[in-house]
């Protein structure tokens, strides 16, 4: 009876640390740089994901930003969000955009490049 209950008290011990510690590195995994948060909370902010969806991953009528960034510069990128493109309305008279524009920029190249993880993010201290 003791030999259970200890090997019961240390599996829970072992489960209580592998859950905080999955807690932990989560957090770490999710933790930016503040340019990269603030791109972040702007997309947020701005609705981005309406159409792109939360993870900037698109829908069936909208495109793709991660994989879309892997072919446009950070000039076509400004470009086409600042003036519109076909269904993409203009946001050149949006003031949090346009003075958010490179951070945006930085979040979603972080996300197309695998350098930015999916999900909520939280910013480097």
């Amino acid at each position: 009876m003791q030999k259970n209950s200890i090997k019961n008290l240390a599996v829970s011990g072992l489960v209580t640390a592998a859950v905080a510690f999955g807690s932990v590195a989560q957090a770490e995994g999710n933790s930016v740089d503040k340019s990269t948060f603030n791109g972040w909370k702007l997309y947020k902010r701005q609705r981005c994901e309406t159409c792109h969806g939360p993870t900037a991953e698109g829908g069936a009528a909208f495109p793709n930003l991660v994989v879309a960034l892997k072919n446009r510069t950070k000039e076509e990128f400004t470009t086409i969000v600042l003036n519109g493109k076909g269904n993409m309305p203009a946001f050149q008279g949006n003031k949090a955009v346009v003075e958010g524009i490179d951070d945006l920029y930085t979040y979603l190249k972080g996300r197309s490049d695998g350098t930015v993880p999916a999900g909520e993010l939280t910013e480097a201290q």
